[in-house]
């Protein structure tokens, strides 16, 4: 009978983790502005995993809560996880991540500059090389 005390002890603090987190996975999604649909298809689930877990109080595999850590690294581990402490990580942290993403765009903007300005070349070597051809 202690054995199934145990048991059950840890099956409802196991429940009761997992429901915190379910929880703040869908304050994640109020706090984007997305619905749980929405982060499903983004953390790359099924549709309905998380949903379902959230309506049928059930657990969900770790693998969501490394995506969800992994695509949005603002947020703060110990909150989701054991929702202790702040929701957003320091905000000195968020900064430097929100440069970070500025230069990232500044970088796509500049590779997409100069695929443009390759095709640009490549049009006109084209160009010439067919009129080359029907010159023949």
């Amino acid at each position: 009978m202690i054995i199934f005390n145990r048991s059950k002890l840890f099956y409802d603090n196991f429940l009761t983790t997992m429901n915190g987190i379910l929880k703040n996975f869908k304050q994640i999604a109020e706090n984007e502005g997305i619905t749980i649909s929405k982060l499903e298809l983004i953390i790359g689930a099924s549709k309905g995993v998380l949903s379902r877990a959230i309506a049928n109080n059930s657990d969900i595999q770790s693998k969501w809560i490394s995506k969800i850590v992994e695509i949005y690294p603002n947020y703060n581990c110990e909150w989701l996880i054991k929702n202790e402490g702040p929701m957003i990580k320091n905000e000195n942290i968020h900064c430097s991540e929100s440069q970070t993403i500025e230069e990232k765009a500044i970088n796509y903007k500049e590779l997409a500059e100069s695929r443009k300005e390759t095709i640009e070349s490549m049009k006109k070597q084209i160009l010439y090389l067919e009129e080359k051809i029907a010159n023949k």
